[in-house]
């Protein structure tokens, strides 16, 4: 691995690795039962030039499966780190079956105390064009790992659980309203903040979804729309997730059968019995909520007001 030449190019202030480079080195020169410790390496090296690129009292810390590269004090890296062992334990408890084993290494965090460092940094990862502020991201590419600005250490522990869902999600193409909805009702568990559904919020999404909207929930695209089209994707995501998990149906199950290109219709059928509009129609009222394969690849075609999450 001392041979590995990572490829390391300066973009907009860090040093980003070649993965593809990397990859293909590993591919031809690492057995698999030391793909582990070679990926770990390869952290280790990409880690210590981005602490060297952020200078100051940027350093690299560890625990059993976590780095975490940040300039917070020592005490508050400690904290963290114990905090995404305990998160970690609890996410993969409720996926199960469905949770990202063929994992190699150790996850990776990074902590920015600095928003001006943090948004330099993810901005690397997305096409031009305004995007909305962020409280933390999954970045896949590469080495798949977790960006996060640190106002206060409250507000990371939030985003850290929530980002950490999605990251032992990643191997998984499932429709964005699961991905999120899973991630919210697991970020609950862990800061043990309960789902409230209050008559309010009933009233505000039956007033709100329609048979026509209601693709773009299940296309994912609604969620990047600011305003009640984003809020209201999240909490009718998490409240669907949440009837998913108090079931008869083993949830980790539909996690691993649902496609993002039905919305997970055909999974709902086979594995549930019933379509997902049963599901809606229990909290939206009668309508046809139906997720229609053909509507929702045409959602994919429009252009966006706002910048739409990625693609599961």
């Amino acid at each position: 691995m001392t041979q590995l030449d990572m490829g390391f190019e300066v973009v907009e202030g860090f040093s980003r690795p070649n993965w593809t480079i990397i990859q293909e080195f590993i591919k031809g020169h690492v057995s698999k039962e030391d793909l582990s410790p070679a990926w770990r390496f390869v952290a280790v090296r990409w880690l210590q030039e981005l602490a060297a690129d952020l200078g100051g009292g940027a350093r690299l810390r560890e625990s059993e499966h976590f780095y975490c590269l940040s300039d917070l004090p020592v005490g508050s890296i400690g904290t963290l780190l114990d905090f995404a062992e305990s998160a970690r334990q609890t996410i993969r408890e409720c996926l199960k079956t469905a949770v990202w084993g063929r994992f190699h290494g150790k996850h990776v965090l990074l902590v920015f105390s600095d928003p001006d460092d943090y948004y330099a940094y993810i901005s690397y990862f997305y096409g031009a064009g305004v995007h909305p502020q962020s409280g933390g991201v999954l970045i896949h590419k590469g080495y798949v790992h977790i960006a996060l600005p640190a106002p206060t250490l409250a507000f990371t522990h939030s985003a850290l659980a929530h980002e950490l869902v999605h990251n032992h999600l990643c191997h998984l193409a499932i429709p964005l309203w699961l991905n999120e909805g899973l991630a919210v009702v697991i970020e609950g568990r862990i800061t043990h903040r309960g789902v409230t559904v209050d008559g309010e919020l009933v009233d505000r999404l039956r007033a709100h979804w329609n048979e026509t909207n209601i693709q773009g929930f299940w296309a994912g695209t609604a969620f990047g729309i600011p305003g009640d089209e984003s809020e209201l994707s999240y909490s009718l995501a998490e409240i669907l997730v949440c009837q998913l998990a108090a079931g008869e149906c083993a949830l980790d199950e539909f996690i691993k059968a649902a496609d993002w290109r039905d919305g997970g219709q055909d999974a709902a059928a086979r594995i549930l019995g019933h379509g997902l509009e049963e599901l809606a129609s229990g909290l939206l009222g009668p309508g046809n909520w139906r997720p229609q394969r053909k509507v929702i690849k045409e959602q994919w075609q429009r252009p966006a007001p706002s910048a739409t999450p990625p693609r599961p």
